[in-house]
Parts: C-alpha cells; sequence; structure tokens
C-alpha cells in the first residue's frame, strides 16, 4: 500500500507538542454567560481540578457561589479520584489488576503456551483445507475462551461491537495486538515488520467476539483496547456523579474530550485546527461533548515517515487517511439522558479512519438515520490539505 500518503504530512513535533498544551487550555474555550439567576460575576466562584488519568490531563471546572466553593472544590476532588478508580478496576489495559488487564492476559497466555505435539501440523491442514474447499477461515477454527464481566466492561464492549458494525469493521476493540506494535509514544519505537504486522492482524476481530449478558467470548489471543471509547464513558459516568451531588453548571476536559453541562445560554467550544493559527471552527452549546481525534500529536518521524497512533484494522499499518483532525459535536441539551451522546469518542475515531471525505460523508448521512445517534449535532474535519469541512443538521 502507499504509505507516504498517509504519512506525508509533516508537522514539527515540537510545535505540535505547544498547540496541545495550548488546546487544553485555549482551544476548548468556554465562556459562561450569566443565566439571570441573580448570580451577578462578583458572587460567582469558578472552581478547577486537575489531575492526570487515562494517559492524560484532566481538568474539572464549575461555577457555584462563594458559599459552596469549599463543598463544591471536594466534589471535583473526588470526581478526580473515581476517575482513577475506574482506570484502576476495569479500564486498564495495561495493568493485570484492572479487569480489562486481567482478561487481556489471559489471553496473552492462552497463545502463548505450547501446542500439543501435532496440534500445529493439524491446525494447518485444517486451514489449508478451508482454503481449498472454500470452507471456514482459520479464524474459525480457533480456541474460544469466556469470561464473566461486569456491568461496565459489558456496556463499552456493546457499545464497541455496535459502533464495529456500524462503521464496517473499520473500528475495532480487538485492535489491542496492533496498538501494542505500533506503539509509537514509546522512544525505542521501530517500524515493525511485515511478519510481525500479519501475526498480529490474526488476532484481531470483533467479528469473533460475542457478548450474552455479561458473557464475553473473546477467539483465542485475542485482547481488549477501550482507548477509544472508554473516555467518553468516563464523562458519561462523571455527569451522573455531578447531577447526584448537586453541581449544575460543569466543564469536563479529559485530554481533548470536552463534556459540558448546564450552560443555559451557553458555552462557546473553539476546535483547534492543527494546521493553521486560525481555529477550525466555534461550537456554541449548553450540555453535550465535543470530541477530537487525529493523527497529528501521538506518533513519531522515522526515516521522513510520520507513523501516528490510530491504527487502521484492515491493514495493520498507521491509517491511510487525508483526515488530520476530525471532532464530533453531540448535542444533549434536549437529551440528557442520551445513551448513545458518551460515543463521540469512538465516532470522532471512527471519522479519521473513514480514510476520505467522501467515506466520512457516507458515515455522517448513516450516523444521522441512525435512531441511537439523534444527539450528533456537527461534525468537523480537517483535511491533509488544510481544508476544514463542516457538517452540522442542515446537511442532512
Amino acid at each position: 500500500m502507499d504509505r507516504k500518503r498517509i504519512l506525508r504530512l509533516k508537522i514539527l513535533p515540537v510545535l505540535l507538542i505547544m498547540l496541545l498544551v495550548l488546546s487544553l487550555l485555549i482551544t476548548f474555550w468556554m465562556v459562561w454567560k450569566n443565566s439571570g439567576t441573580g448570580v451577578t460575576s462578583d458572587t460567582e466562584i469558578t472552581v478547577y481540578k486537575t489531575g492526570y488519568c487515562f494517559d492524560t490531563v484532566i481538568t474539572l471546572t464549575a461555577y457555584t457561589s462563594q458559599a459552596e466553593s469549599d463543598e463544591t472544590s471536594q466534589i471535583l476532588e473526588d470526581a478526580l479520584l473515581l476517575c482513577q478508580e475506574y482506570e484502576a478496576k476495569y479500564l486498564d489495559r495495561f495493568d493485570e489488576n484492572s479487569e480489562i488487564g486481567a482478561i487481556n492476559a489471559a489471553q496473552r497466555q492462552a497463545i502463548s503456551e505450547e501446542e500439543p505435539d501435532g496440534a500445529a501440523d493439524e491446525e494447518a491442514d485444517e486451514t489449508d483445507d478451508d482454503a481449498t474447499t472454500g470452507g471456514e477461515s482459520e479464524a474459525a477454527v480457533m480456541a474460544e475462551y469466556t469470561y464473566e464481566i461486569s456491568d461496565i466492561c459489558r456496556d463499552l464492549i456493546e457499545a464497541g461491537l455496535y459502533d464495529y458494525e456500524l462503521s464496517g469493521g473499520f473500528f475495532d476493540l480487538t485492535i489491542t495486538p496492533l496498538s501494542d506494535l505500533w506503539n509509537v509514544t514509546d522512544e525505542d519505537f521501530t517500524v515493525p515488520s511485515v511478519e510481525q504486522i500479519a501475526q498480529a492482524m490474526s488476532l484481531v476481530g470483533s467479528n469473533r467476539v460475542s457478548l450474552s449478558g455479561n458473557t464475553l467470548t473473546l477467539g483465542e489471543g485475542q485482547q481488549l483496547n477501550f482507548g477509544s471509547i472508554a473516555k467518553g464513558y468516563m464523562c458519561e459516568v462523571l455527569r451522573q456523579y455531578f447531577t447526584e451531588h448537586g453541581l449544575t453548571h460543569v466543564i469536563v476536559n479529559l485530554g481533548g474530550n470536552v463534556f459540558v453541562m448546564g450552560g443555559e445560554e451557553g458555552y462557546t467550544v473553539a476546535v483547534t485546527n492543527p494546521l493553521s493559527e486560525n481555529y477550525a471552527g466555534t461550537v456554541s452549546l449548553s450540555d453535550g461533548y465535543v470530541v477530537t481525534s487525529g493523527i497529528y500529536e501521538r506518533g513519531q518521524e522515522v526515516d521522513g515517515v510520520w507513523y501516528h497512533h490510530i491504527i487502521d484494522p484492515a491493514t495493520g499499518y498507521p491509517a491511510d487517511t487525508e483526515i488530520v483532525s476530525a471532532t464530533v459535536v453531540m448535542d444533549t441539551s434536549d437529551y440528557p439522558d442520551s445513551a448513545a451522546a458518551w460515543h463521540s469518542d469512538a465516532l470522532s475515531t471512527m471519522f479519521v479512519l473513514a480514510g476520505t471525505q467522501e467515506s466520512a460523508e457516507d458515515l455522517w448521512r448513516r450516523l444521522k438515520v441512525d435512531e441511537n445517534y439523534d444527539v450528533l449535532s456537527q461534525v468537523i474535519l480537517v483535511l491533509e490539505d488544510g481544508t476544514v469541512i463542516v457538517w452540522s443538521e442542515s446537511d442532512t
């Protein structure tokens, strides 16, 4: 495949890191307007907490009164601890003490154990027979492993499987073997061999994953990765937590995943254009999600080629895409209990993986007729030639 076009984007890494830092402070620029409730700027207090979780900086901001500022500060502090708890107990695939980490460790163990004598030859014979008779593929004869999982992991896997079907297969929760191979944030990263990529690809495919209630079945060696869905899910957990504790005006920024609630007259969210000093666009939102995925920040240049972190499961390589960044807007002002709004994290990744403007537009139209995504209000794309594409409700 022509990987040069994928990676022709040569952006100065230092400049991009600076832009990312600025984006955390400026890109998602929120302006809270007086709601007319009698609270003035003299008595309104902005309280914020910053921490680190999900491999990113987390900033939680709340607007409250002077009298309630200490209580609000404690609620935000506890919310940061809640994020760390969810990551440690359920979502961290690198930690075998977490639920997903333990499952992945068991799956790695399954393929590392030596096969009985003759087993490999027998499987190879079956595969050869399949190839000549048109029968089942090698993937179909792989062993299966079953796990009982929590409601939290069930919800994430269920969402991931739905988006796998919706995307036509290019959003895949089983991407872990390829993600581990393309560890582009490692300072010792080297480009994997064709053989390594082929071996990892043999373990990828959500079509071999099944979910029945809280019973998960995986193909031998398959491992799960919540990296493109966990932060969106965590935003929804935080929404429920803040609501239960009486906070009404809150901004959550999970490293590019922005969630706002309670902005009666609207927050203004400015979306970075990684190829320009100008913004790609601005979004006015009183309640909802603004999430960006892109190929411009996490990656490394090797021998003049930029390798980024969004892997295409169909090729095993960093996605060959003209879409440098994709921003998805979910407007939940009329539907605060939307069950799919937190999928914005996954959808932004799907738009990058779409590869071309035409494929992305096709995905946009399919999403807009899906009743589960009726809160999807806008998509902003930045193409590698600098073009900015904006689709909104009027374009459906």
